[in-house]
């Protein structure tokens, strides 16, 4: 009976440890930038911002007269991370609305919960050239992004971009 006792404590208390603690994980850093188009601000663009993590969750914003822009952070609470060992995997996606196009200008697969772990740490301050004919890729911190965008981040020594990407 004791054994029963000392088993039943020992799962309620691993249990109330499991609920009571979250894991909280960053989809998308929070991003601050710039945007061009033809080498002048490009003003009033709507920009759409697309994290998939399960499920598609998108959020906007528009440039204002110096072509300026800021997204929030967007993060999650995994409290089934606490007890199941999970791969992080999110779907990263900014498209600009321009001249009635859509144009892609940023695309990337986020593989590190940690905030900020697009640019290592640092806050994600971006310069966007939305007349850039090809996006570019770069991989940091084995998170793969294309875009169209640069800012201060030093890439993987691991430069090979999988060519079904």
């Amino acid at each position: 009976m004791i054994k029963k006792i000392c088993i039943t404590l020992i799962f309620l208390t691993f249990s109330y440890g499991v609920y009571a603690v979250s894991i909280k994980q960053c989809l998308f850093s929070s991003m601050t930038g710039v945007v061009n188009f033809e080498g002048k601000p490009a003003a009033g663009v709507k920009l759409v911002r697309m994290v998939n993590y399960n499920k598609d969750v998108f959020d906007e914003t528009v440039t204002d007269e110096q072509g300026n822009f800021h997204f929030p952070a967007i993060f999650r609470n995994n409290y089934a991370g606490v007890i199941l060992p999970m791969e992080f995997v999110v779907l990263q996606e900014i498209t600009a609305h321009v001249n009635n196009e859509e144009v892609e200008m940023w695309s990337g697969t986020k593989r590190s919960p940690e905030e900020n772990s697009e640019s290592r740490g640092k806050p994600l301050i971006v310069k966007c050239d939305l007349s850039q004919p090809d996006v570019e890729g770069i991989i940091v911190n084995r998170n793969i992004i294309f875009s169209r965008c640069t800012w201060d981040v030093e890439p993987d020594p691991e430069r090979y971009i999988p060519e079904f990407l």
